[in-house]
């Protein structure tokens, strides 16, 4: 549902969908969700993001690249912006005013301003949601060297993200090098609660995103 309080990361989880450059196999139907607790996800979000990030992954099938984004740090994100409307709005709306000033110019620069709250991180290494997060591993897919991202939501709160270099080789398996700006629009206490949740609370929705989960977490004595 489209609310004011959701708007930020729909247009976030669309702009990045017009920066696609290849067409993703799946079709979801607009009735599939998957729901943990009291967050509803979607088929179409997790595709749009899977989308992108088949753009580095394109060997990977529509389950399986559902799989890597749920299980690392997609439905924690949802969980996360859906229950902090307007911390997340307003994060949102700080990052976009910094890349707006910050876009013609290399991390150093945003790294000297000093922004309060405003979190860095570099990170190496190839990809993979496993290693970067759902939605920084989807946003990274689609970049290229010197380019910014446009603001991310994460199991955290939002990030924007600069590629300084794709290693050679295979896109798949090239290690990245990356600068994550980040602010955080809870604490850890909260983003805690929600990786316990989503681990142990039952899974509803639909039978072909739950089976797109791996075998032994979807079907833990926990969610009988």
């Amino acid at each position: 549902m489209l609310t004011r309080a959701n708007l930020p990361y729909i247009l976030a989880r669309l702009s990045g969908f017009c920066l696609l450059v290849v067409s993703f196999v799946g079709c979801s139907q607009p009735d599939e969700y998957l729901q943990v607790g009291d967050t509803i996800i979607y088929a179409n979000t997790i595709d749009n993001m899977a989308e992108k990030l088949q753009h580095s992954f394109p060997e990977y099938g529509e389950s399986t690249l559902r799989s890597h984004l749920l299980m690392n740090g997609l439905v924690e994100a949802e969980m996360l912006h859906q229950s902090h409307p307007k911390a997340s709005e307003d994060a949102f709306h700080r990052l976009t005013s910094i890349l707006d000033e910050y876009k013609g110019y290399k991390p150093l620069a945003l790294l000297e301003s000093e922004l309060s709250n405003l979190e860095h991180e570099k990170k190496t290494a190839a990809p993979t949601p496993s290693q970067l997060g759902a939605g920084i591993a989807a946003a990274v897919a689609i970049l290229e060297n010197g380019e910014w991202s446009p603001p991310v939501y994460t199991s955290v709160g939002w990030s924007i993200i600069f590629l300084n270099e794709r290693k050679s080789g295979q896109r798949s398996t090239a290690g990245v090098d990356v600068d994550i700006f980040q602010i955080e629009i809870a604490d850890a206490t909260i983003y805690s609660a929600n990786r316990k949740q989503w681990q142990c609370a039952p899974l509803l929705g639909s039978d072909k995103l739950i089976s797109c989960l791996p075998y032994e977490f979807r079907n833990k004595t926990s969610r009988e």
